[in-house]
């Protein structure tokens, strides 16, 4: 097809951190793209205390974010390796993953969201439409036309909706989400340790709740939560004293004594699945895409592997089909689809899992923890999947 300067390759709705990514991944590579968003990037002040949103990044997103100039922009100071995972049972069940040799690469990263998308928006200040309403969206043949409030009509071959769970966009464009709630909570806050935490994620499997401690920078961890509803609702109604109380008692003093030093916020959890990841000109990624239990912590993971994903196949399409071609989509809709469903089963039967005690489940979810930990090439296995 015939260049014409007036239409884009990719038009981004959503400057987040996968939509940030998925944008400059394709500007590196010649494409012509925009990302718009219907609030300004908010700014990210390194000197204040952490983020309320912490993620844990597999190894494959960092190197992502490094690939299209994010990381490098990052402050390091607020970054902090994991050096081991350490997973704790609802009995006697012990799941641990560590390098096999000291000064092996880190399993993975933990870092606030606010200083990975500072990073972001310095590699591309000039990607991004802030703010914009978008009024109207009109699929064409050949292209998809984004009528703003203000602004001119925006055309471009494809359109991408990376504006979260509660995409407006995937609504407009008549695919259906499917939430499936869980009747749960996360409580998230931060907190100061009289002990090193030597890189160590840490996570306690209760009776239908999930304890976590992630390390960060320092000695500082930060606390998920995944409470009952009703649970979570009292603990952030606590006091920060009570709060910090009721959390060793889970967690024990691995870590030395805890300090409150953040606002408690709560999330709510849901499965979410949609009925199709494209339409006509028009794609799904990150959380406009799918939604996860945190358990696991892959939600950011798997909408990165998203705008990894789409921008290597629309590098790489070839010199027939533009960037909305359908034969394009389906491609990226056949590749996303086995890694999405299986992450989703494997957080559904988890949390189905640790949520009853119903013939004699406790005892056999133990047993196969340690079982797993003996198996040096499984959890090697399963590390090198989750590093995909």
């Amino acid at each position: 097809m015939a260049r014409d300067d007036n239409i884009l390759d990719v038009l981004i709705v959503g400057a987040g951190i996968t939509g940030m990514a998925l944008g400059l991944a394709l500007r590196q590579s010649g494409q012509r793209v925009r990302v718009l968003d219907h609030v300004p990037p908010p700014r990210f002040q390194s000197t204040s205390g952490f983020d309320q949103r912490i993620y844990a990044m597999s190894r494959a997103s960092q190197k992502l974010l490094e690939a299209v100039g994010g990381w490098g922009r990052m402050d390091t100071a607020r970054i902090e390796p994991i050096r081991e995972m350490a997973v704790q049972g609802d009995g006697q069940g012990q799941l641990q993953f560590a390098p096999a040799r000291h000064g092996a690469t880190p399993l993975g990263y933990i870092a606030e969201s606010g200083a990975m998308l500072e990073g972001l928006l310095a590699a591309g200040p000039d990607l991004i439409d802030a703010p914009v309403t978008i009024q109207e969206v009109v699929s064409q043949e050949d292209h998809v036309a984004v009528t703003q409030e203000r602004g001119p009509v925006l055309r471009a071959r494809l359109l991408v909706a990376a504006d979260g769970i509660q995409s407006s966009l995937r609504e407009r464009m008549g695919i259906a989400a499917y939430f499936k709630n869980y009747g749960q909570k996360a409580v998230v806050a931060n907190y100061a340790t009289d002990c090193m935490h030597h890189g160590v994620a840490r996570q306690w499997f209760l009776s239908g709740e999930v304890v976590a401690l992630l390390p960060l920078p320092g000695n500082h961890v930060s606390l998920v939560w995944s409470a009952q509803s009703e649970h979570a609702e009292q603990l952030l109604a606590m006091t920060p004293a009570a709060r910090t109380a009721a959390l060793q008692a889970v967690t024990g003093y691995g870590v030395g004594h805890l300090r409150e030093i953040s606002t408690p916020a709560g999330f709510d959890l849901r499965l979410m699945r949609v009925d199709s990841l494209t339409a006509p000109r028009f794609v799904l990624v990150g959380d406009a895409a799918h939604g996860v239990h945190p358990m696991a912590g892959q939600g950011l993971n798997l909408g990165l592997q998203d705008a990894g994903q789409l921008a290597e196949i629309l590098i790489h399409r070839g010199p027939g089909p533009d960037c909305g071609d359908a034969s394009v989509l389906r491609r990226y809709a056949r590749a996303r689809r086995e890694p999405v469903l299986a992450m989703q089963g494997l957080t559904d039967g988890l949390f189905r899992l640790f949520s009853t005690d119903r013939w004699g489940l406790p005892m056999l979810r133990n047993w196969g923890m340690n079982a797993a930990n003996r198996q040096s090439w499984l959890k090697h296995l399963l590390m090198e999947h989750a590093n995909q």
